[in-house]
């Protein structure tokens, strides 16, 4: 048997070899070496079902026609099933008791999983881990490799055993990562390449079948479950803007399934399955359990689970140069109620109240209950327009159901009133001189009554004009006054300009593009606070970068908090968009009852647990300086020091969250 193993890890390694050499670009040597490296491989490989797959695979190869995109597919194909022949050669063992193996990798990776992706950055078979502190959500991934199709494959969580009791299997949350297709800039940039299609990996699924792809022609189709008789149906939201395709993403019927549906399985390629545990607050030490796999009815063994609860919970986010200052976790948002949504759930505003209100307030409620389940404790709130008091009123309800936090208020109030801030009586007269902001008044002060009402003596941010021109900045003095007034604070986004524009008068400034600690200490300087959008804007799939942007990158940069443009921009399609170079813009997707997570949004929550992470290790090092035992100081001050140190531009975020779990733990022993 070790003969057989070594040889065979030999062999591997000398295929892995040529594999590479093929897929970075080295001289190629045609479709046929191609089919000799995995002729090899299939001819020493010893796992019965992989050995079979290897050789249709050589077949595959000799027949392959197309062109260079069909050739580097099935090349990419090749290199991966040699690379997992290697690893399995080595295991030496099955992982699992049939046609598939798994990798455990990290959920929070920049690794694109596609199909025929080698997940370099994983370990085959072994237990799937987690560490998670009291109360926390903390994900967690794994990747299926099949030797075999399979038509129904199922997995079933148990409860987690440890010696302090039992965690419910429903602690952890089992969903399909999809892949579909996105402009051609995908998991790198919002900015659109409507000329090309990337498959890339973003749903969160419980049912793949929500969304069908069309790998041939690059289309995607999002299923529609209409009352029965008309029943389910596939529309087309792939369409480019001058194709209309009738859909309504507020008002269409779009649901996916509450819990994991069975998923097929293709031959040699990867499928990822994303895992979130979701730490109870009582809960403490270790745990284990496991992930039964059941393929076309039968059982195929079991994927061990390892959690780890930590003996503490986490705080609120706190900023990095102030532990007293609340670290705001805001964002755009198109979530709400108005009455031009109204319209669109079913007509006008008795219509609404007829039953389409009722649907948009259910819609709203799960999106802010999901907000809060991803560390969004401050959405941004759209500011009252005319006719829609009844409508805030409602959203403010339904924001402090969802167990949003109403200590401060983003929105809902008007900052600016656009026909008087372009009027030339404003425009062309100094400030004694401007006319009274009458409509804008009536408005703030109608808000006012309606905020104080539903949420009590809240900070309230009014939110001015859109990246506005230095010539409107100066016309929102006036304005700004009243506001000022009634105890009232001022939110825009902004840029260094302001400050010889503006400033003494800004509360609350989004920077727009970049952020610094340089600009974050301007600020703070006069008392106002400082945060970031479109750096980048939301719209990359990518977790990592997802992660990276939204946390302790502005955490370090002193920022007050992340308020990024946009949570939701409500369409299911990334390419007909006509007004603006732009992408989609979603963290969620809209369904009728609740949104489709993806893997970015999963990410933000990471963020902030990282932010939060961070916040707690300076609250102990605090506590450890401030003892005055000498021993305790050396561990605060090396804590803050190991902190003040850290790349957040180029660290790996997931042995920083390991190194700060570490510094927690023996801070905690030192106090």
């Amino acid at each position: 048997m070790l003969i057989h193993r070594t040889f065979l890890l030999g062999g591997a390694v000398f295929l892995l070899t040529k594999a590479l050499q093929l897929h970075a670009g080295s001289p190629p040597e045609g479709d046929a070496a191609r089919s000799r490296e995995t002729r090899r491989a299939a001819d020493e490989c010893r796992q019965p079902e992989l050995k079979k797959y290897l050789t249709a695979l050589v077949q595959k190869n000799v027949d392959a026609k197309g062109g260079a995109e069909a050739t580097k597919e099935l090349e990419s194909e090749a290199v991966a099933a040699c690379r997992v022949a290697r690893d399995v050669a080595s295991a030496g063992v099955d992982v699992l008791q049939g046609p598939l193996v798994y990798y455990t990798v990290p959920a929070m990776s920049n690794l694109k999983r596609t199909m025929h992706a080698y997940p370099s950055d994983g370990k085959l078979g072994g237990p799937v881990r987690v560490i998670a502190a009291q109360g926390q959500f903390e994900a967690a991934s794994l990747v299926l490799y099949p030797f075999a199709g399979a038509a129904k494959v199922e997995l079933t969580v148990s409860e987690l055993v440890g010696k302090n009791g039992t965690i419910p299997a429903a602690a952890v949350d089992l969903k399909i990562i999809k892949m579909w297709y996105q402009a051609g800039t995908a998991w790198y940039s919002y900015y659109a390449d409507k000329t090309g299609r990337d498959l890339v990996p973003e749903l969160l699924l419980n049912d793949e079948n929500l969304v069908k792809v069309d790998r041939t022609r690059k289309e995607n189709y999002l299923r529609v479950d209409y009352p029965v008789p008309r029943g389910s149906e596939y529309v087309w939201i792939s369409n480019p803007a001058n194709i209309d395709i009738t859909f309504n993403d507020n008002t269409e019927p779009v649901r996916d399934a509450t819990t994991l549906q069975p998923f097929s399985l293709t031959a040699g390629e990867f499928k990822q399955i994303w895992l979130t545990f979701e730490a109870p607050q009582s809960a403490e030490g270790h745990y284990t359990g496991k992930i039964s796999v059941l393929i076309d009815g039968k059982p195929k063994g079991v994927i061990p689970i390892e959690v780890r609860v930590l003996p503490f919970q986490l705080p609120e986010p706190k900023t990095n140069y102030d532990l007293a200052r609340d670290f705001y976790t805001s964002i755009y948002t198109h979530s709400g109620l108005t009455g031009d949504q109204c319209k669109k759930n079913g007509g006008g505003q008795a219509a609404c109240y007829n039953g389409g209100w009722e649907v948009a307030k259910k819609r709203l409620l799960n999106e802010y209950a999901n907000m809060r389940r991803h560390n969004l404790m401050y959405p941004q709130i759209r500011s009252l327009a005319p006719g829609d008091e009844a409508a805030l009123a409602e959203t403010l309800e339904l924001y402090k159901k969802a167990g949003l936090k109403t200590d401060v208020i983003f929105g809902a109030i008007p900052g600016y009133n656009h026909a008087y801030s372009s009027s030339l009586e404003v425009r062309n007269n100094p400030l004694e001189k401007q006319p009274a902001p009458l409509a804008l008044m009536y408005q703030v002060d109608t808000a006012l009554e309606i905020v104080r009402k539903a949420v009590g003596p809240a900070t309230v941010y009014c939110v001015g004009a859109d990246e506005p021109s230095m010539a409107r900045l100066v016309s929102e003095r006036k304005p700004w006054k009243y506001i000022h007034d009634r105890n009232l604070k001022t939110y825009n986004s902004a840029s260094e300009a302001h400050l010889n524009y503006a400033g003494y008068n800004e509360d609350f400034v989004n920077y727009g593009g970049h952020y610094s600690r340089e600009a974050s200490e301007q600020w703070h300087a006069f008392g106002a606070r400082i945060s970031s959008y479109a750096n980048p804007h939301t719209g990359p799939e990518n977790p990592d970068f997802s992660r990276r942007t939204n946390g302790l990158d502005l955490y370090k940069a002193n920022c007050d908090g992340t308020n990024n443009f946009i949570l939701n921009w409500y369409t299911w399609n990334d390419f007909n968009n006509e007004d603006e170079n732009i992408r989609g813009l979603n963290l969620i997707y809209p369904g009728i009852d609740a949104p489709i997570d993806t893997m970015a949004w999963e990410a933000y929550r990471e963020a902030i647990d990282d932010v939060r992470y961070a916040t707690l290790l300076k609250q102990l090092a605090t506590q450890a300086i401030a003892s005055g035992k000498t021993e305790s100081v050396y561990q605060g001050r090396m804590a803050l020091q190991w902190l003040a140190l850290l790349d957040t531009k180029t660290c790996d975020l997931n042995a920083v969250r390991l190194e700060m779990i570490a510094i927690i733990l023996k801070l905690r022993s030192s106090i």
